[in-house]
């Protein structure tokens, strides 16, 4: 008996809900929702074109091309791209030293740090 008392008023209960649902609602909303989903689909379209590039493009062969140029890389003997950067110098560009003048890196500076020119 408690199962069945409890199954009508599931029942009442779910009537009385359905009857707020819009149906045109979710359907305006269904029609939006795949309108976006299309607006997407041609956005990635048009973003995954190849510029140029032949559509009968071999992977491993672009394997193999990336491999040989890193390859090209370890056979490199120029490694000054590597070295280290000086370290910074104490002075903050437009920052007062102990002298009282304006210095970045040795050279004086004007407020906004930037290299004051000779006057003649």
């Amino acid at each position: 008996k408690t199962t069945v008392d409890a199954m009508k008023l599931g029942l009442k209960d779910m009537k009385k809900e359905y009857k707020k649902v819009n149906l045109d609602e979710i359907e305006d909303l269904q029609d939006d929702m795949a309108d976006m989903l299309e607006i997407a689909n041609e956005v990635q379209e048009t973003l995954g074109r190849t510029y140029g590039m032949p559509d009968d493009i071999d992977e491993a062969d672009l394997e193999a091309e990336l491999e040989a140029l890193g390859d090209d890389l370890a056979l490199d003997e120029d490694t000054s791209y590597l070295d280290e950067v000086p370290a910074p110098s104490d002075t903050i560009p437009g920052e007062q030293d102990s002298s009282g003048t304006k210095t970045q890196d040795g050279v004086q500076v004007d407020e906004f740090g930037l290299p004051v020119l000779a006057r003649n």
